[in-house]
């Protein structure tokens, strides 16, 4: 299966969850590795009871995850440096959120989506 159909898959499974009330942005969290052969970035996705576009720290107030929490990203789709990955996965998300998806509607629901790696900046890819 390519990354991006199990992105999409896993991304849809996600969303399919109960998401609290609370959860008012989604952020996608970007990392270094996991130590399996040809992998080097993982991803995971939290829900946050705030959201402030000028203070990044909104992305700390994690109220939700899924339970499939973790995505690891092949080398082949994240690049070997960190800002190739970001930029990717940037993409790859900014796609799905065109897409005429559920689970992009479900992320598009919120005041905000914003992706970056743990102990790093963020970047905002949507909102509302």
């Amino acid at each position: 299966m390519s990354f991006p159909i199990e992105f999409e898959t896993w991304l849809s499974k996600s969303l399919e969850e109960d998401i609290p009330a609370e959860v008012v942005a989604f952020h996608f969290n970007l990392y270094e590795s996991t130590g399996q052969d040809d992998v080097i970035f993982g991803m995971d996705l939290i829900g946050a009871e705030s959201f402030d576009p000028e203070d990044s720290d909104w992305a700390c107030d994690e109220v939700w995850a899924p339970t499939e929490r973790i995505l690891y990203i092949p080398v082949s789709d994240s690049g070997k440096g960190w800002e190739e990955c970001l930029e990717r996965m940037s993409s790859l998300i900014k796609t799905y959120l065109d897409s005429d998806q559920p689970a992009a509607q479900t992320l598009k629901s919120k005041a905000g989506i914003g992706i970056g790696f743990v102990d790093g900046d963020l970047n905002l890819i949507w909102q509302a």
